[in-house]
């Protein structure tokens, strides 16, 4: 049978008092500027309810609430629920804190909503709702994000407490041990060790009353063990109790008179004495129960008169009180059963079962379990839509993704071709530009062969008109030696397959093979050692190349071989550079064309 344990009550009026008389003062010399310090004065008390929750009520009391505003009122309110639970003192109604969680719902941040939600659960636990205790114990630990650095992980695992205990009074002995376990887990992340280790005591005393007492054993002897490793002063009450029930379950006598002894020597107690009040309830009953066992039925009787005296003194929950009654009824009737007092026997038979009703328990565990087992469906249906909510707005930004990225190849294409479309445009004015002065020019000269006998004068004119010409054509070329090489070859370059090719780049038509192939042996009859030459294996042009260089000789301009080709400006500008470095050793595109009309 295991018992919530408490550190012994010692007095601390001295103490009480120095903190009441300072809080006090500080109260009084603040009291003609209240305005900004009763939140000051509420913020100091808080931090003292913890090991003061007594003094703290008292202070509270003195308060007049009607003059706080509305968010002093709410927040004083909350440090008497914190101040009644750390104190023991039972809620008689739920009214009060009902307006407190009401009020940090709105207006709190996450912590102020976890701790008004578990002083709620607690007083709910106090008016035996287990059910609406439950509930908000666990809206307590939703409120917040453990995870958090600003987390109070303190109040958090207080919560994992609460829950366990009211999982402990309907022997739901899985989900007590479940909550237990993430109490031990935060006191260790807090570094509270004491807390962790009456935590792990907590699970054993679960699992011995859920019959798993061997394993209960093992976590009380890792308890000892690690308080001997790490120096920390061991605390009888973890350990004693529950080996002793152990051995008084198997009936043996001596190792559970030894470890009594032991833990009387231990604790200091003396359960003959009249003050027991500071002592532990636990030890008088497993001493009543050693008693019954031993048959001395009187010394159980002492021992549990004493654990019903000590259940009237000691601040206790109402469930945890019934508890103790229930097995102290049980004992005396054992014992009174020993003497072979019937009418004795009778009356704490009843007794113990008034205070022992299996079936109202076993009905409260089938509730708690069953709304704990609905609050986590329904806590799972709340991530699974909040996955899927978050999974839809993926699907959506990854959507508008795509069709942005998508419009903005759209739109890059379109700019695209309307730039391409342009340049070819460009390229085709050119071209026929170009081609124009190629007209005009073998015009001027057919002119000049009919009148060279005429006039001599005429024939200057229309020299220096063929020379003007000639030079506006070298314009287009990258070659300085052109206009002195046009009266030549100028009857080559107006060949058929020459003139064909400029009327399909004024059209922004390209060439076909045969076209191409027809101007290669057009080149190898007019300039065979220049064939000869750029064809040369050892000099290892590519066909586009030789292509490319054939028609510079024949005074195609780039924005012709761009068309004809098919190629860009650019990829034609790196195939001339790479002409140039080829059979010149020349860098660059720029002085190809002089080059290549140099060449013989």
């Amino acid at each position: 049978m295991s018992f919530p344990l408490y550190a012994p009550m010692k007095n601390k009026t001295s103490a009480f008092l120095l903190i009441y008389i300072i809080i006090t003062a500080l109260i009084s010399t603040t009291s003609c500027h209240r305005s900004g310090h009763t939140e000051q004065q509420l913020f100091m008390m808080d931090t003292l309810s913890d090991e003061n929750p007594d003094t703290i009520l008292t202070m509270l009391e003195s308060m007049d609430f009607n003059a706080m505003s509305k968010s002093e009122r709410m927040h004083a309110e909350l440090l008497r629920g914190k101040a009644m639970n750390k104190a023991y003192v039972n809620f008689t109604t739920d009214s009060v804190m009902l307006e407190v969680v009401d009020w940090y719902e709105r207006h709190g941040n996450a912590n102020q909503k976890m701790l008004a939600y578990y002083i709620l659960g607690c007083a709910y636990r106090d008016l035996e709702d287990a059910l609406s205790a439950l509930k908000y114990l666990n809206l307590a630990v939703d409120a917040v994000d453990e995870n958090d650095e600003d987390c109070d992980l303190h109040t958090l695992m207080r919560v994992y407490s609460q829950m366990g205990g009211l999982y402990q009074r309907v022997a739901a002995f899985e989900n007590e041990r479940i909550a237990d376990s993430n109490a031990e887990r935060l006191a260790w992340q807090i570094g509270d060790t004491i807390s962790a280790l009456r935590l792990m005591w907590l699970q054993a005393c679960c699992l011995f009353d859920s019959r798993n007492q061997s394993e209960a054993i093992m976590i009380l002897d890792s308890i000892a063990q690690f308080t001997e490793k790490n120096g920390i002063q061991e605390d009888p009450d973890l350990i004693y109790p529950i080996k002793t029930d152990y051995y008084l379950e198997r009936k043996d006598i001596k190792c559970a008179e030894i470890l009594l002894r032991e833990y009387e020597y231990k604790t200091g107690i003396l359960t003959e004495s009249l003050d027991t009040l500071n002592y532990d309830m636990a030890h008088f009953y497993l001493k009543g129960k050693y008693y019954n066992i031993a048959q001395k039925p009187d010394s159980a009787i002492q021992m549990f008169n004493k654990l019903s005296h000590l259940i009237e003194l000691r601040p206790l929950y109402t469930s945890q009180r019934h508890g103790l009654k229930e097995v102290s009824y049980q004992g005396l009737t054992k014992a009174y059963s020993l003497k072979h007092q019937p009418d004795s026997v009778i009356k704490y038979a009843n007794l113990y079962c008034q205070w022992n009703d299996s079936s109202t328990r076993a009905k409260s565990s089938e509730y708690l379990l069953r709304y704990q087992s609905l609050y986590n469906y329904t806590k799972i249906q709340e991530q699974a839509l909040k996955a899927e909510q978050k999974a839809s707005r993926l699907r959506v930004i990854i959507i508008l993704l795509v069709v942005f990225a998508t419009t903005i190849v759209i739109v890059a294409w379109l700019i695209y071709q309307k730039r391409l479309k342009k340049e070819r445009q460009k390229q085709i004015e050119t071209n026929k530009g170009y081609q124009s002065l190629l007209h005009e020019i073998e015009k001027s000269a057919e002119e000049l062969l009919l009148v060279k006998t005429d006039s001599e004068r005429f024939q200057r004119e229309k020299e220096s008109e063929i020379q003007k010409l000639q030079t506006a054509l070298a314009m287009y070329q990258d070659n300085e030696q052109s206009v002195e090489q046009w009266s030549d070859e100028r009857a080559i370059f107006a060949c058929d397959i020459a003139k064909r090719l400029h009327s399909l780049s004024s059209h922004a038509q390209k060439a076909t093979p045969n076209e191409l192939n027809c101007l290669l042996v057009t080149a190898q009859n007019a300039f065979p050692k220049f064939y000869a030459n750029i064809t040369d294996a050892s000099k290892g042009l590519s066909h586009t190349e030789i292509i490319i260089s054939i028609l510079i000789r024949f005074r195609f301009i780039p924005s012709e071989i761009s068309l004809l080709l098919g190629l860009s400006s650019q990829r034609i500008t790196n195939l001339k550079s790479s002409v140039n470095q080829k059979l010149f050793g020349t860098q660059g595109a720029k002085t190809l064309d002089s080059h290549l009309m140099s060449l013989k």
